[in-house]
């Protein structure tokens, strides 16, 4: 006999409705997102390395040098600034720098070395004689920048970076500023250029406005030394919000920054080389400036170096160069 509908439906199963279980999403995105990863570095490499694969030569004050198994062993990053708020340069003409620093990374022992060098820098520069290292860019672009450097530290440099301050002050705007101490009150005013610097004494949170302002600042005493200075605080401070675990989702934003803002012959693999060492929070970490003294001697202001005191510069932070007996013995 056939059972009634009402009956049909008293014994039928129900079906429970099932859960979503976050865990198990959580987890199949992530893998999802290695293997996704790691498919598009997959494809950069190849492209990079047997499609496009980079044309750099190393840039050297003598063949000595460029061919030295023992220097090119480390990975030497010239690191350009560029100047677009203080210079008197027309807008279509050459810039000059407004920071420079040499990064030297050693794969071997994962140790990083960071040498700033002040931009009134005495130096001679090839087919113009001595002027100021700033104007080494405005003379000859990044080659000329380049040979400038590898010819005042006795070093090879294999790779540049070119970043100008728009890059700046938006990478520290997408982090979310910069808790910092600042040293001392800073206050600058110059109408011809609508630029007003006022920063007060203390823990201050920088902008990346404020931020390049603090950076930026010399009309003190100490002139250009004292913002070199600046630069290396504010660069290890910047570094750990950077690399703090709230920054991770802001990565896409900051690599199209970078993109917008940056130029530079290193290829992605090698970016990812030097990506990959833990650059700040670390005692394998070494930083310093070029040692020297100011000299208006000549009516203009320099920052005047010796032989001896790059090569104290260089020992101090620990990247090889080319030692004048060395190159007398080979």
């Amino acid at each position: 006999m056939p059972m009634s509908v009402e009956e049909n439906r008293e014994i039928r199963p129900v079906r429970k409705k099932r859960k979503l279980r976050w865990g198990r999403l959580v987890f199949v995105l992530l893998v999802l997102a290695v293997l996704l990863t790691g498919a598009f570095w997959g494809t950069v490499w190849i492209y990079d390395n047997f499609i496009n694969p980079p044309k750099v030569d190393v840039v050297g004050a003598s063949d000595k040098i460029t061919q030295n198994e023992k220097l090119n062993k480390r990975i030497n990053i010239l690191l350009l600034g560029i100047d677009d708020g203080d210079s008197d340069a027309a807008p279509d003409e050459p810039k000059r720098t407004d920071a420079m620093m040499l990064a030297s990374f050693d794969p071997g022992d994962n140790k990083v070395a960071l040498l700033s060098m002040p931009r009134d820098t005495k130096v001679q520069i090839p087919g113009r004689g001595w002027d100021k290292l700033n104007a080494a860019y405005a003379y000859g672009g990044v080659m000329m920048a380049k040979q400038t450097v590898a010819n005042l530290l006795q070093v090879p440099i294999h790779y540049y970076v070119l970043v100008d301050w728009r890059a700046f002050i938006d990478v520290i705007d997408l982090i979310g500023g910069v808790d910092l101490y600042v040293e001392k009150d800073m206050y600058y005013e110059d109408p011809y250029a609508d630029l007003v610097i006022d920063i007060k004494h203390g823990y201050q949170h920088l902008d990346g406005k404020r931020a390049g302002e603090y950076v930026r600042f010399r009309k003190d005493e100490l002139g250009d030394i004292g913002r070199v200075q600046r630069q290396q605080k504010f660069m290890k401070a910047a570094a750990a919000q950077i690399f703090n675990i709230d920054t991770v989702t802001k990565i896409p934003a900051l690599f199209s920054t970078v993109d917008r803002h940056v130029e530079t012959d290193m290829n992605t693999l090698t970016m990812k080389a030097a990506n990959s060492f833990k650059l700040f929070g670390d005692e394998k970490v070494k930083s310093g400036m070029l040692y020297g003294n100011f000299d208006d001697t000549e009516g203009i202001s320099y920052w005047a170096t010796s032989r001896e005191e790059v090569q104290k510069s260089l020992d101090e932070v620990g990247i090889p160069y080319m030692k004048d007996d060395e190159d007398e013995q080979e």
